[in-house]
């Protein structure tokens, strides 16, 4: 029999517990926002997960741990587009990484997309019995017993982090060199990279493809050590940031949710039929954060993704255009971008198209095209 909640009233390690000891067969679908996971069960055990967060893609978590550079994946993934074959076959087949170390990953990506929901405030869950993927899965058998007490640790190591980063705006700066001979675990390798003195916490996201928990967690450790402090953007680098991470306004005076929600949806989709496809999505965005799991939200954002991505290639942002910077580097240095604005923008070559930079990128297709469009109309970029 199938079971259907919300994280609020039946948490995810009491939930876990629940399907191992009852060596549950099937799919536990779990959703928050946009963001949709699926937890694959076999006889109490987690045989494999999928997300749709393309943070959490294979290609994206293998270059966190430094196995797969951006024109690696570039490549890999044109050999997928022509044969068809699995991503990690392929990469296996060209000898990027091993048969063993891929499964080794594959079941850390696993364990990595349910520690993540631990952090949820909010999400759905449903679980379907006996419902399997028909295509062949790799057989990771990850322990459930392990999986709630790294998710439980990390509920408790976020409340400590969060009070020496309290958001993603701060910028971390080197105070010190780090020497070589620490030891530093794969995944925090590519976080030290991106330390520049003018990435906040929300670009090292990006730039590393580690999540949130995993960058904080590293720049603590380090700044305990002494070799990292914390500072505070200016003003409209902040903005920047805060209005990515967090787009929900402040409620008006004697308005309830379901009245901003209702107004936001309203005012969202006005915004699609000017064609203000930017402020649409902010609208959309806003109201999400305000119940991750209304159903007219839901709907309303499925609808309004679905027909911005029509329009923006009917306009001309199409897979095989390429698009170079207009702008000279003066210029751009004196311009404040979102995080995710920074980072396509640093992918842009003159050489890689739209589609390709896509693929690389951990930002969603809907996101990414809102990017291209807004850095085109705003003369920053031009599209050949």
């Amino acid at each position: 029999m199938g079971v259907s909640g919300n994280l609020k009233t039946m948490l995810p390690g009491d939930l876990l517990q629940w399907l191992s000891l009852g060596q549950k067969t099937g799919t536990l679908m779990v959703s928050n926002k946009a963001v949709e996971k699926k937890i694959f069960f076999k006889s109490g055990r987690v045989i494999s997960s999928a997300s749709n967060d393309p943070r959490e893609y294979l290609g994206q978590f293998l270059m966190s741990h430094g196995y797969l550079t951006e024109p690696e994946l570039t490549k890999a993934m044109e050999v997928q587009r022509q044969s068809g074959m699995l991503l990690g076959k392929i990469l296996v087949m060209i000898e990027v990484i091993s048969e063993e170390e891929l499964v080794r990953l594959m079941r850390l990506k696993a364990e990595e997309e349910i520690y993540d929901i631990f952090l949820w405030t909010e999400g759905d869950f449903q679980f379907l019995d006996d419902e399997l993927p028909r295509q062949e899965l790799i057989p990771l058998m990850v322990d459930v017993t392990g999986i709630i007490m790294e998710g439980t640790r990390r509920v408790d190591e976020w409340m400590r982090i969060r009070e020496v980063i309290p958001n993603e705006v701060v910028v971390p700066v080197l105070e010190k060199s780090i020497p070589e001979d620490v030891d530093l675990e794969e995944v925090a390798e590519p976080v030290v990279r991106a330390i520049d003195g003018k990435r906040s916490i929300a670009d090292i996201v990006l730039e590393s493809r580690s999540s949130a928990f995993r960058v904080s967690e590293t720049l603590c450790a380090l700044a305990r050590e002494g070799y990292v402090r914390f500072v505070d953007p200016g003003a409209q680098k902040a903005a920047a940031v805060a209005a990515e991470v967090n787009v929900t306004p402040p409620f008006g005076v004697g308005a309830t949710e379901e009245d901003e929600i209702t107004s936001m949806l309203g005012r969202a989709q006005q915004a699609i039929r000017s064609g203000d496809f930017e402020k649409a999505q902010r609208l959309l965005k806003a109201a999400q954060n305000l119940d991750p799991n209304h159903a007219k939200v839901r709907t309303a954002i499925k609808a309004a993704e679905t027909l911005i991505i029509n329009e923006l290639r009917r306009d001309g942002l199409l897979d095989s255009k390429v698009p170079r910077v207009a702008r000279t580097f003066e210029e751009i240095t004196t311009m404040n971008f979102s995080p995710n604005e920074g980072f396509i923008l640093s992918r842009i070559n003159g050489q890689w198209d739209i589609g390709s930079l896509i693929k690389i990128s951990p930002i969603r297709e809907t996101d990414a095209l809102l990017i291209f469009h807004k850095l085109w109309k705003d003369g920053i970029i031009a599209l050949a």
